[in-house]
């Protein structure tokens, strides 16, 4: 295929929502008639022993294979969600896809949340602290075309203001 297609990415911190979100907006642009496709940081980069620096570049080569093979099979756009930390790590994964228009929306929760949906999920305890500093640092930074803010929301008022944000509204309705 020829041209730029729509890669909308959601990136935040861990518990944030990004692929409980990003699945659920793939399946409403499906459901609206769109060739789409989803993929999740994580299950492109799960490999060990995998080192920190060059953990992103393995899962940007990843990503440009599926959708370089999702273009292939005629898919229209992508939602991607995974963490990324700064501009300069968003760069590596976007030169990797040449051809894609993204558009990077970050989620954010409050840390009384992150902390409560971190925790329920059983998973790692000893790293809630580590992730509530990062999602801090995050909040930091300017980086992302639009910001998700999803404290006290239920999923699909976070796919709406995503859905709106990222320009999709009309789609499907």
């Amino acid at each position: 295929m020829v041209g730029e297609a729509p890669l909308l990415w959601l990136c935040g911190p861990p518990g944030v929502g990004k692929s409980t979100v990003g699945f659920e907006l793939y399946e409403r642009l499906v459901r609206a008639g769109v060739n789409a496709a989803y993929v999740d940081a994580d299950q492109i980069g799960l490999c060990h022993p995998a080192p920190p620096d060059l953990l992103h570049r393995v899962r940007a080569r990843n990503l440009r294979a599926v959708w370089s093979n999702f273009r292939a099979a005629g898919a229209e756009c992508l939602i991607f969600s995974g963490v990324v930390d700064t501009a300069e790590e968003a760069r590596v994964y976007t030169e990797a896809v040449p051809d894609a228009e993204v558009t990077l929306c970050r989620l954010r929760a409050d840390a009384s949340e992150l902390r409560e949906r971190f925790v329920g999920r059983g998973w790692r305890p000893d790293f809630v602290d580590e992730a509530l500093a990062a999602a801090e640092a995050l909040d930091r930074t300017g980086f992302a075309d639009f910001h998700v803010d999803t404290s006290g929301l239920p999923v699909p008022a976070v796919v709406q203001l995503v859905w709106e944000g990222a320009g999709l509204a009309g789609i499907g309705e």
